[in-house]
């Protein structure tokens, strides 16, 4: 029954991140009539109707360039899907009287340094004089995520959105990819395969098993330091994992007072992109700024789906500081 119910919900994981990949993809938005999938790992075309289509070279920002002020996720998003060998093109200004805020490239080493902006980590692919003239190239070369940020004025830039992720076409990788992602917080994944072990429950049946169920957790989003700003909620989220359903998250802020000008809320972001992007436009506010006092506001992870939370405070820049985080619940495992 297990493997059954394994079997299912890698069928559901692999449906998903089909629709996350191809959701930028014009051809897929039309219908499967649409897709049309397509893998060549040599340099030797295909025997198809359709001619393989060669490199480009795509500037990146398009004639924006590689600026401050401009939303790059969002250009990755409309521009996607990026395959092998595509030359990207960082065009920017070499700091000079007039240019007194110029840019770099970085390359962080996975999403979490990427949503974080943390710099630590990264590795410097451009200066700040390199971008001149026809600009600096970067060739997608490898079998992997790129995340790419302006690691200028301590991150700031990266913050206020010079920070793209390309993520090439590869259904496979994506898969493992979420295997890892989401397994990579427990400590029987961490060990090796040989200590995967997988079960689920869909009712409030235990199951006859040496280990005893797990009830529901309640948990107090950012432990001891509650909800406020200046916290890294999506380590601390990291950190966490996994979350299950029927979990119990509690958010615990302090309401608007004389003291407190600077009050909190939640919003329920709608997917992925406004996540990254902070965009508030279509978010659901899930609890004012008067509804953390006490015990707190309390949020049932109660759907198999990914939640994104943010505070919508200050026009988004609280979430834009760091006060977002996203679960994926997961059917309990023993």
């Amino acid at each position: 029954m297990a493997l059954m119910y394994t079997k299912s919900l890698l069928l559901m994981a692999i449906i998903s991140t089909i629709f996350v990949l191809g959701s930028s993809n014009q051809n897929f938005r039309n219908g499967p009539q649409n897709w049309n999938f397509r893998f060549n790992h040599t340099n030797e075309p295909f025997r198809h109707s359709h001619p393989i289509q060669s490199s480009r070279r795509i500037i990146v920002g398009g004639s924006d360039n590689w600026r401050f002020g401009f939303n790059y996720t969002e250009w990755a998003r409309t521009n996607a899907p990026f395959f092998f060998n595509d030359t990207l093109v960082f065009k920017f200004d070499p700091p000079s009287d007039t240019n007194t805020h110029p840019h770099s490239i970085y390359l962080l080493p996975n999403l979490w340094s990427y949503l974080r902006c943390d710099l630590r980590w990264a590795k410097l692919v451009a200066n700040t004089s390199q971008g001149g003239g026809e600009g600096f190239e970067f060739v997608l070369n490898k079998w992997k995520p790129y995340y790419f940020a302006c690691g200028e004025s301590n991150g700031f830039h990266c913050l206020t959105k010079m920070a793209l992720m390309h993520t090439l076409s590869l259904l496979l990788m994506a898969i493992i990819s979420t295997i890892f992602v989401v397994g990579s917080s427990n400590t029987n994944f961490q060990n090796g395969p040989q200590n995967w072990n997988f079960k689920f429950n869909y009712t409030n049946e235990p199951l006859r098993h040496k280990n005893h169920y797990q009830s529901s957790r309640r948990i107090i989003v950012g432990g001891s330091d509650n909800w406020r700003f200046g916290f890294n909620y999506t380590e601390w989220a990291r950190k966490n994992a996994p979350f299950f359903f029927n979990d119990t998250l509690v958010f615990k802020f302090d309401p608007p007072s004389d003291a407190n000008i600077h009050p909190h809320s939640i919003y329920l972001l709608p997917n992925l992109w406004s996540y990254l992007r902070c965009d508030l436009r279509w978010a659901k506010l899930m609890a004012n700024t008067s509804q953390g006092g006490g015990e707190g506001f309390e949020f049932v992870l109660n759907k198999w789906k990914p939640y994104y939370f943010a505070c919508g405070e200050s026009n988004g820049f609280h979430c834009q500081s760091g006060m977002k985080f996203f679960v994926m619940p997961l059917f309990r495992w023993y």
